[in-house]
């Protein structure tokens, strides 16, 4: 048996879609590959989706990256997008750069907004449309950062939801039902 892929993940710690929804997908992943994933996650304090708890959030990301070098990861996820995007540009770079050397440079750091550019670039998008949760100027940076990154967005839709609790209660499948 081969040894797991140890992901640690930084997440919210009102956030409860990332540790139900990604081994998910990543058990899809082990019956077509044979490899094995292990999850290990740390938090940082925040329920409210504001500039400011967002900002206090991304400052518990070091203490949290920290904590996960001692569970030797493979790899390292920083899992809120809307918190390093409302860094402006170029804040993903900045934000793997700080996570990488607090894990004192030996584990890659991905955050989700650093994903989310890579993924878009990889399908060769140029222009796309979102469904954001966040209150309507949360979701303009969003925008604004896509834009930053060359990527034009068509049109968004913001939830307008300022809690981060029932943000986990969404149902991908009928966003607007909340």
């Amino acid at each position: 048996m081969t040894a797991a892929h140890r992901i640690g993940m930084i997440v919210p710690s009102s956030n409860v879609t990332m540790e139900t929804e990604l081994p998910v997908l990543f058990a899809r992943n082990s019956a077509v590959t044979g490899r094995r994933f292990t999850f290990h996650s740390a938090r940082m304090r925040m329920t409210s989706v504001t500039p400011e708890a967002l900002a206090a959030m991304n400052a518990q990301g070091e203490r949290c990256a920290a904590e996960l070098a001692d569970a030797e990861c493979d790899v390292l996820a920083y899992a809120c997008l809307v918190a390093v995007m409302a860094e402006g540009r170029g804040a993903h770079q900045r934000a793997e750069a700080t996570l990488g050397a607090a894990l004192g440079g030996r584990t890659p750091v991905i955050t989700s907004a650093g994903a989310l550019i890579d993924a878009i670039r990889a399908l060769d998008a140029e222009r796309v449309a979102l469904i954001a949760p966040y209150a309507p100027p949360l979701t303009a940076k969003v925008v604004a950062y896509l834009a930053d990154a060359g990527i034009h967005v068509l049109d968004a839709v913001s939830l307008n939801v300022s809690d981060n609790r029932p943000v986990g209660r969404l149902d991908p499948r009928h966003p607007r039902a909340f």
